[in-house]
């Protein structure tokens, strides 16, 4: 850990110490990552005898839903005043908690970012990005060690499902010797990764497989296979009886394919606007992409949302992914 994040993890820890009623937030539509580092951070300051209530705009995605503790995940503040500090994880910047939550985190005194994406967006009393963690779940295991905190089968389980999320299983570029080395620690401090993996990956309901169905049905590939697309419209939901959460890794399929670098899911949202979620491999950073049209993420994942309707946003940004395959090409 390099001077300036060990200054700033020793502040967190001082605040951390020194107040005892915190609001824990993560971004809207949570992933493995956001959902576990809620929790995590929740849980780790009930430890420490803390007062703690963990919020999220959006139910946690089904998958995610046996991890200890995600009943208690609340979607709106009651009473703010309440709290002596916000801690945001997982959260690029600060609007992204979503506008049930937004106005009530701005009514506590003192605001907390700890997040580990390249397109994070200061904000906040204290803030602490490290873009060279593979997940915020991997950050908060620092914590827990700076905070001299045993880590107990609940804490373990929480964190290596975010480790295990935001690594692809793993499988990502974000992988490294001391991401699996953090593994190993939380499985020998109770987590299960059979258990884990076979709730995140095997428990789909039906509702998402009829959704799958009909998204892998508009899926078209581009650039000689380079570029993958598909998309995901309100009246599947509603012909699927299919919840926003069950749609949790659709994208993954997208990238999966040999040939494709860049993967692109379009779903249409409810107030005229189109969330577009990207995959990459190699090369190929979506992160990038993203920045240019307001949004953000990793260089292997990243979103943005734009307004419009599904028949003309999909080919617009579906022609300039193109486009962007082959500047990443003359780079090369």
């Amino acid at each position: 850990m390099s001077n300036s994040q060990h200054d700033i993890v020793e502040d967190l820890v001082v605040s951390i110490r020194s107040n005892q009623r915190f609001l824990v937030a993560t971004h809207v539509r949570p992933d493995g990552d956001a959902i576990g580092s809620v929790l995590s951070m929740t849980h780790l300051l009930q430890r420490l005898e803390k007062r703690a209530d963990p919020y999220c705009q959006d139910p946690a995605p089904t998958a995610y839903k046996f991890l200890p503790a995600a009943q208690s995940i609340r979607n709106t503040v009651s009473r703010p005043t309440l709290y002596d500090v916000a801690i945001l994880v997982d959260c690029g910047e600060f609007l992204r908690v979503g506008p049930a939550l937004v106005e009530s985190i701005r009514q506590v005194p003192f605001l907390v970012s700890i997040d580990h994406h390249v397109s994070h967006t200061s904000f906040g009393d204290l803030f602490w990005n490290k873009t060279s963690a593979s997940s915020t779940c991997e950050m908060l295991y620092d914590l827990c060690l700076s905070l001299s905190l045993t880590i107990d089968a609940d804490l373990a389980t929480t964190l290596y499902t975010g480790l295990l999320a935001d690594t692809g299983s793993f499988r990502f570029s974000n992988t490294n010797q001391r991401v699996l080395e953090i593994a190993a620690n939380l499985v020998a401090a109770g987590a299960d990764p059979a258990f884990i993996a076979e709730q995140v990956y095997d428990s789909a309901s039906v509702q998402s497989l009829r959704l799958l169905a009909k998204v892998l049905a508009t899926l078209s590939f581009h650039a000689n296979g380079r570029l993958a697309t598909a998309e995901m419209s309100q009246k599947m939901f509603s012909e699927t009886a299919a919840a926003p959460a069950d749609a949790e890794g659709f994208i993954n399929f997208l990238r999966s394919v040999k040939p494709v670098e860049m993967a692109m899911l379009f779903r249409e949202g409810t107030e005229g606007n189109v969330h577009v979620s990207m995959r990459s491999k190699g090369d190929v950073d979506v992160a990038s992409f993203a920045r240019r049209q307001g949004g953000g993420g990793h260089r292997h994942a990243a979103a943005f949302e734009v307004p419009g309707r599904m028949g003309a946003i999909r080919p617009r940004f579906t022609k300039e992914a193109q486009l962007y395959l082959e500047q990443m090409t003359w780079k090369r």
